[in-house]
């Protein structure tokens, strides 16, 4: 019936073929179909641990968050590091992972003027929300490290690393550690 779902963070959107399904009549349907709702099995997905470099040329805006979250760098860089996340999405691009956090967190918000371009393997924070950046585009997160590690690759039959509902936590790396990880395993 549908030819495609499309779940966000606090919405679902559902595509039909009009010539099928008059537009009132899939209304209709999805309403029914959302009153009665049908028990499905989540997938569990391994918990993983992401390594991140707070290398101040990575965490372009760790002041900034450090100083709207009321925390010294170094004290936001561990309190990072600590939390865990569940990834809630993926979306905006292929990979794109959205990312929310077990513990409340002040609302720190975008930055006033989004960037041109924000480096693959960026990760943002805008308050309990989180995410990480597949690839090299503009954005307006907040950006309080990089990984090293692609976390979308579309040669592989798993293109991207992380999945609805994964655990994810992070673990701090120097930026040797971050250089010897980004050009991969030796030949």
């Amino acid at each position: 019936m549908w030819q495609e779902v499309v779940s966000g963070l606090d919405s679902i959107a559902v595509q039909f073929d009009p010539a099928r399904i008059a537009p009132q009549e899939a209304i209709d349907l999805f309403r029914q179909q959302l009153q009665q709702p049908q028990t499905a099995t989540a997938t569990q997905t391994a918990p993983i641990t992401i390594p991140v470099c707070y290398d101040e040329a990575f965490a372009l805006d760790r002041n900034w968050i450090a100083e709207k979250m009321g925390l010294s760098v170094e004290a936001l860089l561990q309190w990072h590091s600590r939390q865990q996340f569940t990834v809630t999405m993926l979306g905006f691009m292929p990979g794109f992972t959205y990312l929310q956090c077990s513990e409340d967190i002040v609302e720190i918000g975008r930055l006033p003027k989004p960037r041109q371009k924000v480096a693959a393997g960026s990760i943002g924070i805008i308050g309990d929300q989180s995410c990480i950046y597949s690839f090299s585009s503009p954005g307006g997160w907040p950006i309080i490290g990089r990984t090293p590690i692609q976390t979308f690759d579309p040669g592989q039959d798993q293109p991207a690393l992380l999945s609805a509902n994964q655990l994810v936590s992070y673990q701090p790396i120097s930026r040797a550690e971050f250089d010897i990880i980004a050009k991969g395993p030796s030949a």
